[in-house]
């Protein structure tokens, strides 16, 4: 399963030998703030490459590269509206200039409000970073998949495999189906490793190699990005994300020196035979790739809140890697290609797998143990298959997903993912920023649902958080008749009975309360809330199957608000309770 970066030949930069891309991860780090370098705009349609130039959004220079070449630590470049195609056969532009830790990162992000793209549609990348404290923002980077074929990589993959022995590779026939994305890595043989490299907000797709990649860097950070079928007629066994052989810039093992979080990463697959095996592998969604190659990578490495799905290789996995955890992460039908699974820890070390949802293909493995030491995998959700490895927490069952076929992977309210995670490694926010927990606990996968009550569900076939306040006696957890999932609360009305929970407003706002209520009692069953312990709303509910009732309240932040279902005592009087939300 390991990728491969393969080599090509330049005649135009540098002269030397410039690595291809596997794909690559981040270390995400907040960003420190510098005194303001130079900043310079660029415009494809309107700007000239010349002194006098570059220094205005109204006289803009017209190629990246060229404000590329100028950068010092601290200064911002702005890409502005536009289509930008390469300026060699290497990439669109080529980093070779560092930010510094004292100066601050040299910036490549979209002009506010702009959309620029990037398309190499001959070259062996789009953006290659040869350089530390760099930092690329915003832009779109669209490959030229749309014009290829299958035959088109299967042709240069022969060609490749015959000319190979003989060193009598045309590289530039082979160049068109191997171009990547974003590929991060020393130049040639150089032994200044890059680190320090962000790369956010990007849309990577359609690029016939890998997405985004690293080989020999360090300090990652692959944030928030969407990186989309990609790899697919490649020779060289790439993948959306990867870090490969990541190198040490520095002895620090105790915060997390490469992240990749907060991620849409899906449909990346390799149709074409890697050349190194003549067989199939990888197209992984992300891969955090041979950390344990001599010598050995000692940094930690994290990967959290992604959402991959429908990758042709693993949704996520750590192979021949050490000290990685992938946390609260959620996957979804990958291995379309190959039988790899969602995700999963092989040939490594010391690996934490917490908190993640993983839905298989039927048929298709959902995980993997193979030839790992002090691997823990625990607090997971499966769903269609059986893992080869779990852990006492985890759980079997389907994690409600909102609209998986539409790429929704929140969960609805019955979801045995919501509350019942550890908050060992859980990060404080989750896919799209919100904070992390809401509720009584962690919610498992990518995404944590925005609902301040406990237990909602009673999925934990328990009241929790849930205090009986009136007829306790007659207050009981029931797994039949649920409105989702499988267990409700039910009353038993031998005497006026009353459940509450207590929550705190997370923010000054209306909040919506909700509860799907069943019961035979003709009236007077009623859902309610207070607020700091006075009553704001409250509603009736009538017999007849689960009806759901529903209101609005007004909260400031801090506030205490008491959501409560009462019933009258009524002689063989029954109420179910399932689903309660406020948010």
């Amino acid at each position: 399963m390991s990728s491969e970066f393969g080599f090509t030949k330049s005649t135009k930069i540098i002269g030397i030998l410039v690595f291809l891309l596997a794909l690559c991860s981040g270390f995400v780090v907040s960003n420190p703030v510098y005194a303001a370098g130079q900043t310079y705009y660029v415009d494809i349609d309107t700007g000239v490459d010349a002194s006098g130039y570059g220094t205005s959004p109204s006289t803009p220079f017209k190629n990246i590269q060229y404000a590329a070449n100028l950068t010092n630590p601290g200064d911002t470049v702005y890409v502005m509206n536009g289509t930008y195609y390469k300026t060699s056969d290497q990439a669109v532009f080529q980093i070779t200039r560092s930010g510094s830790a004292t100066g601050g990162y040299i910036n490549y992000v979209a002009y506010p409000g702009h959309h620029p793209k990037l398309k190499a549609i001959d070259a062996w990348n789009h953006i290659i970073v040869n350089a530390s404290y760099i930092k690329i923002e915003g832009l779109e980077i669209e490959g030229d998949n749309a014009n290829l074929t299958l035959s088109d990589g299967e042709a240069r993959y022969n060609h490749f495999v015959q000319n190979n022995p003989t060193g009598t590779i045309d590289w530039n026939y082979v160049r068109k189906t191997q171009t990547n994305g974003i590929y991060i890595a020393p130049v040639g043989g150089s032994t200044s490793y890059p680190h320090h490299v962000i790369i956010k907000n990007n849309i990577v797709h359609d690029v016939p190699g890998g997405g985004i990649g690293a080989t020999s860097a360090d300090y990652l950070t692959f944030e928030s990005n969407t990186v989309y079928n990609n790899a697919w007629y490649t020779f060289y066994g790439n993948s959306g994300i990867s870090i490969l052989t990541p190198k040490n810039a520095d002895s620090n093992t105790s915060t997390y020196r490469n992240i990749i979080r907060n991620n849409r990463v899906y449909n990346n697959k390799t149709l074409v035979k890697w050349w190194k095996i003549q067989d199939y592998s990888d197209g992984n969604g992300i891969i955090i790739d041979s950390t344990q190659n001599a010598p050995a990578y000692t940094g930690k490495t994290l990967v959290t809140n992604n959402l991959v799905y429908l990758n042709g290789g693993s949704g996520i996995h750590s192979f021949k890697s050490a000290d990685v955890d992938i946390i609260n992460n959620t996957a979804y039908n990958n291995s379309s290609q190959l039988n790899y699974g969602e995700i999963f820890a092989q040939s490594s070390n010391n690996v934490n797998i917490l908190n993640n949802i993983m839905v298989a293909r039927t048929g298709r493995n959902i995980n993997t143990n193979y030839s790992n030491t002090n691997v823990t995998t625990n607090y997971n959700i499966y769903s269609n298959g059986n893992p080869v490895v779990s852990g006492s927490y985890d759980i079997w069952g389907d994690p409600l997903f909102m609209n998986a076929a539409g790429g929704d992977f929140r969960v609805k309210i019955g979801s045995n993912a919501i509350d019942t995670g550890t908050s060992s490694l859980a990060p404080s926010t989750d896919y799209v920023y919100n904070t992390r927990p809401r509720g009584a606990g962690p919610d498992r996968g990518a995404y944590e649902s925005q609902n301040l009550i406990g237990n909602p569900s009673f999925e934990w076939t328990n009241l929790g958080s849930w205090a009986k306040e009136l007829n306790s006696a007659g207050i009981t957890v029931q797994n039949t008749g649920a409105y989702s999932g499988t267990y409700k609360a039910a009353f038993s009305t031998t005497a006026a009975t009353k459940l509450a929970q207590t929550v705190t407003a997370a923010a000054t706002k209306t909040y919506t309360v909700t509860a799907y209520i069943n019961t035979n009692i003709a009236s007077d069953v009623k859902l309610g809330a207070d607020v700091a312990g006075v009553n704001k709303g409250q509603v009736t509910v009538t017999p007849s199957g689960y009806k759901k009732a529903t209101f609005t309240i007004n909260a400031a932040a801090g506030d205490a608000i008491k959501v409560w279902i009462s019933a009258p005592a009524s002689a063989g009087g029954w109420v179910a309770i399932d689903d309660i939300s406020v948010e």
